[in-house]
């Protein structure tokens, strides 16, 4: 295994020096990777501010400072028990 191991170190190795296949990385990080993870933060982030904003005010419901079970008992009931019943 060892073996195989070295094998595929030494082939990356030779890859990443090599000044055309860090050509083609590059064009295809910024053609194809690169709009692909813009757009899905684009549609992404709202929903993480949103439930962020959600947990916020649960927090400030529930008092999480002294009471950490009941926030995360609403934070069980609201995220996790809801993706059982889908």
């Amino acid at each position: 295994m060892a073996i195989i191991s070295r094998w595929f170190i030494s082939a990356a190795t030779r890859l990443a020096s090599d000044p055309r296949v860090r050509t083609k990385a590059a064009e295809v990080f910024e053609k194809e990777v690169k709009p692909r993870a813009t757009e899905t933060w684009r549609k992404t982030k709202p929903k993480l501010e949103a439930t962020r904003d959600e947990l916020t005010q649960m927090a400030r419901e529930s008092d999480a400072m002294k009471n950490p079970g009941a926030f995360a008992a609403r934070v069980k009931k609201r995220y996790i028990d809801r993706d059982d019943k889908t």
